[in-house]
């Protein structure tokens, strides 16, 4: 168990039901590391995890090429 107290916490991933896909609750990381689900309407058994964003391997238009960089936010220094 941790012994650094609980000061702050941020959902990192969704709790989904495996059987009817409906959001269930929350999963929290806690500035001290510690991870608690946060549930709606009491725990669930059957349930799968689901990050927030999940990034996509690679482009969707052509699967052969890499995806393209976002552009930074040096062009807007001329504007």
């Amino acid at each position: 168990m941790n012994t650094k107290p609980r000061l702050t916490g941020e959902p990192i991933m969704r709790i989904l039901c495996k059987t009817s896909e409906n959001l269930v609750g929350y999963l929290y990381q806690w500035n001290n590391g510690d991870v608690q689900p946060a549930w709606f309407d009491g725990a669930m058994a059957d349930v799968r995890y689901e990050p927030f964003f999940q990034a996509p391997e690679q482009n969707p238009a052509d699967p052969k090429a890499p995806r393209p960089r976002q552009q930074g936010l040096t062009h807007l220094e001329k504007a």
